[in-house]
């Protein structure tokens, strides 16, 4: 018999990760938020609003990011290369969630430009309480970190 609040079936893998590892997760889908917006050319330049002809950008998740974040969480544990594809797995898979959700909100309002409150509502959205507050403050400080990098290359001193 099943009794309130019971799954049947395997636990899902988000049951299965514990907080600490959910806030990894969440500190590298910002990180890739941030970098997607943080696109360099090939001169190594920034591509700050540019036209020109688009192309499709492969989904690249940055393991050496895994593995730093990994380093400064527990300094003694190694992770394997099995265990580093799941996690870029997961991670490549919020990031597709979290930008299908914001696509999502952009066709209801009818606009055609992906902003940082867009964002910040699919978030909300898709992950639980204390992660989602956790997510939108470091991207919220990765914004903040973007800003202050364009404003300085824009009026160098």
């Amino acid at each position: 018999e099943k009794s309130r609040g019971e799954t049947v079936g395997p636990p899902t893998v988000m049951a299965r990760i514990r907080l600490p590892h959910l806030a990894l997760m969440v500190f590298l889908v910002a990180m890739l938020l941030c970098a997607a917006v943080l696109r360099r050319d090939s001169r190594g330049e920034a591509n700050l609003g540019r036209k020109g002809k688009r192309r499709a950008v492969p989904m690249v998740v940055p393991s050496p990011k895994i593995y730093s974040v990994l380093r400064q969480i527990h300094p003694d544990m190694r992770i394997s290369k099995k265990a580093m594809k799941v996690m870029n797995d997961l991670v490549a898979d919020q990031f597709e969630k979290i930008a299908l959700e914001a696509h999502k909100m952009l066709q209801i309002h009818g606009k055609t430009t992906l902003t940082a409150r867009e964002i910040q509502a699919s978030v909300r959205l898709l992950l639980p309480g204390e992660l989602a507050k956790h997510a939108v403050s470091r991207g919220t400080k990765a914004l903040a970190m973007y800003n202050r990098a364009k404003q300085a290359t824009a009026a160098p001193g």
